[in-house]
């Protein structure tokens, strides 16, 4: 891309990234996701990682005991190094469909493995996960069902999977789904059960803002309005 065509983009804004995605040699989706970390990189200088560890373990009544000997699968991890914290799990995994441009924005340096790859073509054996984790990804993806399907696929019995998503929100060049609360458990059925269930009400900023903020949606599977969704799901025995 032609660094003329970049500022063209950047000034017509995110808004404008399925536009011109149909008439400009470009992918708008993958633009807008890079485009986003690029910003967080200028503003913040580094992409740091110290909030991650709360909300992988107690947030979801987790220890670090939990993940020690563990292989762990981040879904949609971004640069940030997502993982690096837990030094006690046998494998850290980071997939990404960008993470080889991640790769050039500092992510090198982080103790986890990278793989580009999209959600939908999971390169792992089946039942070789411990746990698996989507944050702020799910919404994200080309095709919700096939990724749904990997991830039941890779996850092994008595395993979990710890889901953080918006719900309820329209479509939009980086997030092209709309997910509904009670969709999602029924999507996930009968595979996993969900253990926990909460819709955080939005804020000023993103997901972490939000939990952090502690206001809860009251009926959150039948919620009908924009939220963030925190869930945690147990695999059944094959």
């Amino acid at each position: 891309m032609t660094n003329q065509l970049t500022r063209v983009l950047q000034r017509i804004g995110m808004t404008a990234l399925i536009v011109a995605s149909k008439v400009l040699p470009i992918d708008g989706k993958r633009f807008g996701e890079l485009y986003y970390w690029k910003s967080r990189k200028r503003a913040e200088g580094s992409l740091l990682n110290q909030h991650y560890k709360a909300f992988y373990t107690t947030h979801f009544g987790l220890t670090d005991q939990d993940y020690f000997g563990k292989v762990v699968l981040d879904i949609g991890c971004g640069p940030r190094g997502s993982l690096v914290w837990a030094s006690m799990a046998a494998r850290r995994i980071g997939l990404d469909p960008l993470a080889d441009d991640y790769l050039k924005l500092g992510a090198s340096q982080h103790a986890m493995e990278y793989l580009a790859m999209p959600s939908e073509h999971i390169p792992l054996p089946t039942s070789s996960c411990d746990i698996v984790c989507s944050f702020n990804s799910l919404d994200h993806v080309d095709d919700v069902d096939a990724t749904v399907h990997e991830i039941k696929r890779v996850t092994r019995s008595g395993g979990l999977f710890l889901l953080l998503v918006e719900v309820n929100h329209e479509p939009t060049a980086c997030e092209p789904h709309m997910l509904t609360p009670r969709g999602l458990i029924e999507s996930l059925q009968p595979e996993f059960s969900c253990e926990s269930l909460a819709i955080y009400k939005p804020s000023s900023g993103g997901v972490y803002e939000a939990i952090g903020q502690g206001q809860l949606v009251p009926d959150p599977l039948d919620a009908k309005l924009p939220g963030w969704l925190s869930a945690r799901f147990h695999r059944q025995a094959h």
